[in-house]
C-alpha cells in the first residue's frame, strides 16, 4: 500500500479499465490497488448480508406494522429446549385452522387476529418465559412441562391454544396454571356443574328437610316434595332454599 502526502480530497482514477481510490486520513491519502477494492467490496456485501439476516427476525420491514413473520422455530442449542419450542409451534400453527372451523360464531370472526399473530415467534416466547420459572424440562419441574404440554397440544383444548397464541394468556402466567385454569371452556362448565351438584348435596343432606305442596317440580309437573333453607349468602340476603321433588328426585334453588 503506497501513502503519499496530499490535500484533503479523496480521488477516483480510471484508466482503461483499471480503477484505483484515496481515502484522506489525518493529513494522508492511502491508496488502494483494485485488488484491495474487491476484496473489501467482498466484506461489505457479507456484511450487509448478516444484517439483513437478522433484520429479517427482529425488525420490522418499512411496509409493515411489525416484525416479520419467522418461517421456522429459532433454536437455542440445547436438545430440551428446542423439542419444548418445537412442540409448541406445531400446537400454535393450528390454531387458525381450528379457528377457522369452530361451531361458535363469535369463535369464527376472530379469524383475522388469530392469522395475524407469528405461532413460531409466539412458541419461542413462551419456551423463554417458562424457562425462566421452571428450569429445564428434564428438571424436577418436568410434571408441570408434561401437564403444560398436554393442555396444549389436546385436540379438545382448542380454547385454551388460542388464548396463549393471542396472548389473552401471557407466556409469564403459564408455569403458575393449574390443569382447571388451562382447561377448554367447555371441561370448565362441566366442572362448575359437578361442583354446583357436590354443594348442593352436601348443604341437602346436612339440613332438616320438610314436606310441602307449594312447590311445583318443573320436570315431572308433580307437587309433592321436601326442602330446606340455608343462609349462604351475607346475613343482610334472604336465604337460599332447596327443593327436591319427591317423585322424580329433581332439585332446584332459588332465593
Amino acid at each position: 500500500m503506497k501513502v503519499e502526502r496530499a490535500s484533503p480530497r479523496a480521488a477516483i482514477n480510471n484508466n482503461d479499465r483499471h480503477v484505483s481510490a484515496m481515502k484522506y486520513t489525518g493529513g494522508k491519502v492511502e491508496k488502494f490497488s483494485d485488488e484491495e477494492l474487491r476484496i473489501q467490496s467482498v466484506k461489505v456485501e457479507k456484511m450487509q448480508k448478516e444484517v439483513s439476516e437478522l433484520s429479517c427476525v427482529e425488525n420490522p420491514s418499512p411496509g409493515q406494522s411489525g416484525p416479520l413473520r419467522l418461517t421456522s422455530i429459532v433454536k437455542c442449542n440445547d436438545a430440551h429446549r428446542d423439542k419444548f419450542r418445537g412442540i409448541l409451534a406445531d400446537a400454535f400453527s393450528r390454531v387458525s385452522e381450528e379457528t377457522r372451523k369452530d361451531d361458535r360464531e363469535e369463535v369464527r370472526n376472530i379469524i383475522d387476529e388469530v392469522e395475524a399473530c407469528d405461532p413460531f415467534r409466539v412458541a419461542v416466547a413462551v419456551e423463554c418465559a417458562v424457562f425462566q420459572k421452571l428450569g429445564s424440562s428434564n428438571g424436577p419441574n418436568k410434571a408441570r412441562y408434561r401437564s403444560l404440554m398436554f393442555n396444549l397440544k389436546a385436540s379438545n383444548n382448542t380454547d385454551f391454544r388460542r388464548r396463549v397464541l393471542l396472548r389473552q394468556v401471557e407466556p409469564e402466567r403459564l408455569a403458575d396454571l393449574t390443569p382447571a385454569e388451562m382447561a377448554s371452556d367447555t371441561r370448565k362448565l362441566q366442572n362448575k356443574k359437578i361442583e354446583e351438584k357436590a354443594l348442593f348435596d352436601c348443604e341437602r343432606a346436612g339440613a332438616p328437610k320438610a314436606t310441602t305442596d307449594q312447590f311445583k317440580c318443573g320436570r315431572c309437573g308433580q307437587r309433592k316434595t321436601t326442602y330446606h333453607q340455608l343462609q349462604t349468602r351475607s346475613a343482610d340476603e334472604p336465604m337460599t332454599t332447596f327443593v327436591t321433588c319427591v317423585n322424580c328426585n329433581n332439585h332446584w334453588k332459588f332465593c
